[in-house]
């Protein structure tokens, strides 16, 4: 009959077991098998191998091949591996040499520490304490002074009396408790101050001194009164207080008007670095650029008009006149005046900084500069003087004018003339620098610059002037 696994009664104890059931294929056979047939019995052995050692694993099962694994241990730098001789075992051995070191101080001879020695740190005195903390760390202490328990880096409390202070050689010492006089001056009078004499602080006008703790004085200022007064000129209007706290300001006079002109503006006030207060006067040319000519003060290529005895400053900090810098010289287009002249150029906003010409002339320089001023004292001897343009020459200036008994630009009418049906020349009443320098009418009819030629004191026009036709010409020097 059949027999199902599950009628066989279980067992939980592998003692308990005395056969296995199982089956042969070959006879086709049920067989019982003893547990002691199923189990791998292993060993284990070490074997030298050169500097190395052999591990061997082996196993044995009834009814079956032995097989053996082997494992080697390989030994590495400073190491060996020694096999007991008996196959049970080795020995893991360090065969690294030790190399020995010096100790070496501040003073005193090198020592060495061998294999085995200890170096030990000892102080000096108990100052300085050293104690071995964990491995290999050694902690050396400063000892702070508390007085005759510790001495610390002072010499012993014990060696000082009552009084005594350490001095700055390191002594115990008393000081001296004699009193020592001295002087007090004024610069002109001197006082000696003895043993139980008393200073006494009075205060002056304005002034005033007050003990206010032991040993102190505080000098106050009385500020309840003025301390100087700023008093004008001749009708220059009331006197002015100058309080504590106030700032006096001079400054120039840019808001009275007469006749609705400002009058005053030509002065302007320089602090000094001393207790000066400077008072100048000034001129300001402001040069833009505008149609290939220089603008002065708003007009197009101006003669200038320069009384003599001032110094007058052309100011081209607008950056229309950038590759345009100005000259002045005494030709139309060369020949840079040098007496009396100053060129100026800064990086800086409002910063008067002297340069050359020749610097000052340099398109690549003068784009640079934030502040580019020229500033021109004008004498009694100074010579005809010409602005121009260190690019483009004369066409951008003009002239500049101060040499009449006036001082000013002479304007000068041609003599009357009429025309004769022809190109011919016509007179003028002066020599201007060039036809810039003119104005042409024709029966009334202002001409364009581009109809007419100027040589020296003539002019030419380019078309037929009419017969009988009035000629004006109006010539500027």
């Amino acid at each position: 009959m059949a027999v199902k696994f599950s009628q066989f009664t279980p067992e939980t104890v592998a003692s308990n077991v005395t056969d296995i059931v199982g089956y042969q294929t070959a006879g086709n056979l049920n067989i019982k098998i003893p547990p002691a047939n199923l189990d791998t019995l292993y060993a284990y052995a070490t074997a030298q191998s050169t500097n190395d050692v052999d591990l061997a694993l082996t196993g044995t099962k009834t009814g079956s091949t032995t097989t053996t694994d082997t494992i080697k241990f390989t030994a590495g730098s400073n190491i060996t591996l020694t096999e007991d001789g008996a196959g049970n075992g080795f020995t893991i051995a360090n065969t690294a040499t030790y190399s020995s070191w010096n100790l070496v101080g501040d003073t005193g001879t090198p020592q060495e520490i061998s294999t085995g020695n200890n170096a030990t740190f000892t102080s000096a005195n108990t100052a300085i304490t050293t104690a071995a903390g964990a491995t290999d760390i050694l902690t050396i202490t400063s000892v702070a002074f508390t007085g005759a328990a510790n001495i610390g880096h002072v010499p012993s409390a014990a060696a000082a009396s009552a009084g005594q202070f350490l001095d700055y050689q390191g002594n115990w010492s008393a000081p001296s408790g004699a009193f020592t006089g001295f002087n007090i001056t004024d610069g002109v009078t001197t006082e000696a101050v003895a043993n139980g004499d008393t200073v006494t602080f009075s205060g002056g006008t304005y002034i005033n001194a007050v003990v206010t703790a032991p040993d102190t004085v505080t000098v106050t200022l009385d500020t309840a009164v003025a301390l100087w007064t700023l008093a004008g000129g001749d009708g220059a209007g009331p006197i002015q207080s100058i309080n504590p706290g106030n700032t006096a300001t001079i400054k120039e006079n840019t808001s009275t008007t007469v006749n609705s002109v400002i009058v005053g503006g030509g002065v302007q006030t320089l602090a000094a670095d001393t207790d000066l207060l400077l008072l100048d006067q000034k001129s300001e040319q402001v040069i833009t650029v505008a149609g290939s000519v220089y603008v002065v003060d708003g007009a197009s290529r101006p003669t200038i008009v320069l009384p003599r005895g001032f110094t007058y400053e052309f100011n081209q900090d607008d950056s229309s006149n950038n590759s345009h810098p100005i000259v002045i010289g005494t030709a139309a287009a060369s020949s840079p005046y040098t007496t009396g002249i100053q060129y100026y150029g800064s990086t800086s906003a409002n910063t008067l900084t002297p340069v050359a010409q020749n610097v000052y002339e340099v398109p690549a320089n003068f784009n640079s500069y934030a502040t580019r001023r020229v500033r021109l004292r004008i004498t009694q001897n100074t010579p005809a003087l010409y602005y121009y343009c260190s690019v483009h020459g004369s066409s951008y200036g003009g002239s500049i004018a101060y040499g009449g008994a006036t001082g000013l630009a002479t304007m000068t009418t041609s003599p009357a003339a009429t025309g004769n049906g022809s190109t011919a020349q016509y007179p003028l009443g002066a020599t201007p620098l060039n036809k810039n320098y003119t104005m042409a009418y024709i029966s009334g009819v202002y001409q364009l610059k581009s109809s007419y030629s100027v040589t020296g004191s003539n002019i030419l026009f380019n078309t037929n002037v009419p017969n009988g036709a009035l000629i004006e010409i109006v010539t500027t020097t």
